[in-house]
């Protein structure tokens, strides 16, 4: 988190461990492998998480799972800031990203309703102002009112979606 993904090396890896750079080139591999298990490491502690969730849970506890449990972790969100700042180069970086946010909607989507398709993208949107709101912390800003906001995702996480008349504009 000091210096971020592009400048920290392995020697810096190894130094914050307290071991040789040789022991964690052997266990961790290049920059490429050790992106690729914190990505793993983040996937299993996600299901963890979602784990915590009773399997008769509501659209409301999933809800406050997304928003105070999954993206409530500074660390956490830290470093997926600088995945998806590493990902605009990396194209792999970037499937393994894309990959791990259809698991969490996913994992939401099943949380919140049986019907697949609409669930989804409730779920998408759950997850997004999640993620959204995770980073608007990181800047500093706060809603004045959490509890409105917070009623205002589970209405659209719950809510079937009215599609749109097209307009032909």
């Amino acid at each position: 988190m000091r210096k971020g993904f592009a400048k920290t090396t392995l020697i810096d890896v190894a130094e914050q461990a307290g071991q040789p750079r040789s022991l964690v080139r052997y266990f961790i591999g290049n920059r490429a492998d050790m992106v690729s298990a914190l990505i793993d490491r983040l996937l299993e502690r996600g299901e963890a998480q979602f784990r915590q969730l009773p399997s008769d849970g509501t659209a409301g506890q999933a809800l406050d799972l997304v928003l105070d449990t999954v993206f409530a972790d500074y660390t956490t969100n830290i470093v997926i800031m600088e995945l998806w700042h590493l990902s605009m180069r990396d194209a792999q970086l970037r499937a393994r990203l894309a990959a791990l946010y259809e698991r969490v909607i996913s994992e939401v989507a099943a949380l919140i309703t049986d019907d697949e398709t609409s669930g989804r993208d409730r779920a998408f949107v759950a997850v997004s102002l999640a993620f959204g709101a995770a980073f608007f912390r990181h800047l500093g800003l706060a809603p004045h009112a959490p509890d409105t906001v917070r009623a205002a995702a589970l209405h659209v996480a719950t809510r079937p979606f009215v599609t749109p008349a097209k307009t032909g504009i």
